[in-house]
């Protein structure tokens, strides 16, 4: 694969981040969320999203590209869940499997957040983020909250100081 550039995310790159969004869904998630998940409708809902996300300006969103096409997204925002947790959490990062162990991951990481201190929840059953977040000096806190629809999904909550 060539080699992939980052930069900032623009109000123009929301259908395309949609679809990448939608097919890192389906290629990491299949299996463990219905079809659903990465279908038409699912597409749709993920751009008037990303509509909304990328004019927020107390937002980062950040874009990895190879040949002016997004392979990969990231995006952050100060914390939400609660004031004694690091103040960025990391709602998002996304690789398309075809630039897997390319490097954008990582950079995207970076350039979303640099080495601030941050959370990130992710799915116990995802052993490759937990490994890529392990390298990026997040550590599991304790915390575990179950998906509403499927109890036996549950997501992690990792920080990093």
């Amino acid at each position: 694969m060539p080699s992939f550039t980052t930069r900032a995310a623009r109000l123009d790159d929301a259908e395309e981040l949609a679809a990448v969004h939608t097919q890192c869904w389906k290629e990491t998630y299949a299996g463990l969320f219905p079809e659903q998940a990465w279908s038409t409708e699912a597409r749709q809902r993920r751009e008037a999203m990303w509509n909304e996300l990328l004019t927020d300006s107390n937002t980062t969103t950040v874009v990895a590209e190879v040949r002016s096409r997004i392979v990969g997204l990231a995006h952050a925002h100060h914390n939400r869940d609660e004031p004694n947790l690091p103040p960025e959490e990391l709602a998002m990062i996304y690789v398309l499997t075809s630039a897997h162990g390319t490097g954008a991951g990582q950079a995207l990481i970076d350039a979303a957040l640099g080495g601030a201190a941050a959370s990130v929840w992710v799915l116990e059953q995802n052993p490759r983020a937990r490994a890529f977040y392990a390298k990026n000096r997040f550590m599991y806190d304790g915390t575990v909250r179950e998906m509403d629809f499927n109890p036996n999904i549950r997501e992690l909550r990792l920080a990093r100081s």
